[in-house]
């Protein structure tokens, strides 16, 4: 069986388009403070519940995914690719507005630690990582749920810009991450999970929710081949320019 899905895994992502970057929007979600950093509630409660279950993510994140991201966010900033960052954090300062489960957390560690795991949208530990700073140009979208497009309205955004093909990284890849390049297929735009710009808490879980997705939703590559298709599909178009 395992062979069939191997398969048909390699013959689905065949079926990947050109990538174009003026029809391309690039999706960072959820590279804050408190969601990748050691200093935080969020790392804090999970070292706490379970010793050492977020070394390997925390490790991830700062070796590869973070400079993997900043030369892929730099690439697309030359070429014209729009930036989107997301930021999971409540609207309502008490935290209401989070779902039950993620308002039981918060209360789990408030009683620990003395601290919501969950932040205000104005706190500083919800802020994009120094690293990855948003420029002006950039957009900062605002989230509550774990898929960016049920609390938002991305998809009248990307349609609105003519955006075709959605590339999704950041953390945590079998949360968030997948769950907005799911919404994102749902929404038929043609989705690109990059792999090494994105992490979970195990290389197991992230190579399992890579595969999945890969499968039928969509499509999965690394950062240096995302920008080779782009470049490639930038070149193809100056020489159809030249003949003409």
């Amino acid at each position: 069986m395992q062979e069939r899905i191997d398969s048909h895994y390699k013959f689905y992502q065949k079926q990947i388009r050109d990538i174009k970057p003026k029809k391309t929007a690039l999706i960072v979600v959820d590279m804050q403070k408190y969601s990748v950093q050691k200093d935080y509630i969020a790392y804090k409660l999970m070292n706490t519940v379970t010793p050492g279950i977020l070394d390997y993510f925390a490790s991830e994140v700062e070796k590869n995914v973070t400079p993997n991201l900043r030369k892929l966010i730099n690439f697309c900033h030359e070429v014209g690719i729009l930036v989107i960052y997301t930021k999971f954090s409540s609207f309502i300062p008490d935290g209401s507005d989070l779902s039950k489960k993620n308002k039981n957390l918060n209360k789990i560690a408030k009683k620990l630690l003395g601290d919501v795991a969950f932040p205000h949208i104005s706190h500083p530990s919800s802020d994009i990582i120094d690293e990855l700073k948003p420029e002006d140009r950039d957009f900062v979208l605002q989230k509550n749920t774990s898929g960016t497009f049920m609390s938002t309205r991305l998809d009248s955004f990307l349609r609105n810009m003519d955006i075709e093909t959605v590339l999704v990284s950041g953390v945590v890849t079998n949360f968030c991450v997948n769950s907005t390049a799911l919404e994102a297929a749902d929404y038929d735009f043609q989705v690109v999970i990059v792999e090494d710009c994105c992490a979970a808490w195990s290389p197991e879980i992230h190579q399992a929710t890579l595969t999945s997705f890969g499968l039928l939703r969509g499509f999965i590559l690394t950062y240096e081949k995302v920008i080779k298709k782009i470049t490639r599909t930038m070149k193809n178009a100056e020489d159809q320019i030249a003949v003409l």
